[in-house]
């Protein structure tokens, strides 16, 4: 009788616990979400910050050297998407450097999002830039001075 109470009672003590652990894993990255929201590839990869969180997909295209990106926000709305390459290098980043911890949107124009990328040991890396058909990064934003006031 007294381990029948025991065995429930630790039962239920497990399936308290269980989802703030859970909660805290998928926080801190050890481990992915168990769902996603709907219209979110199955490819995408969750990543979480302090401040933001979002489902990121990106793919290596050889033949055209870029990496082609979509990234969702928790509620499977888009907020990223085009061609890209790393920062200042003007190559695409290989398969194995291809791993996205973070999008840092542009307001109203998802086709301007920078994704952040980790090394593999989970350390900050390199910035995926959007780029045109051509390879080219696109001008995220201008800065004009003009009688000591700015403008964007």
């Amino acid at each position: 009788m007294i381990r029948r109470v025991l065995a429930t009672l630790g039962i239920v003590v497990l399936i308290v616990v269980s989802r703030p652990v859970y909660q805290i894993g998928v926080g801190l990255g050890f481990w992915q979400p168990l769902t996603r929201p709907a219209g979110v590839s199955s490819r995408a990869r969750y990543a979480t910050t302090i401040k933001d969180s979002a489902w990121i997909d990106c793919s290596f295209d050889a033949g055209k050297d870029v990496d082609v990106c979509r990234a969702w926000d928790d509620a499977g709305h888009l907020i990223a998407y085009g061609r890209y390459r790393l920062d200042g290098e003007r190559r695409a980043a290989r398969p194995a450097e291809l791993l996205p911890a973070a999008v840092a949107i542009y307001p109203g124009r998802p086709e301007l999002a920078w994704i952040y990328l980790e090394e593999a040991g989970g350390t900050p890396g390199k910035t995926l830039v959007p780029v045109n058909k051509a390879g080219e990064p696109l001008e995220r934003f201008e800065v004009h001075v003009q009688d000591g006031s700015e403008r964007q």
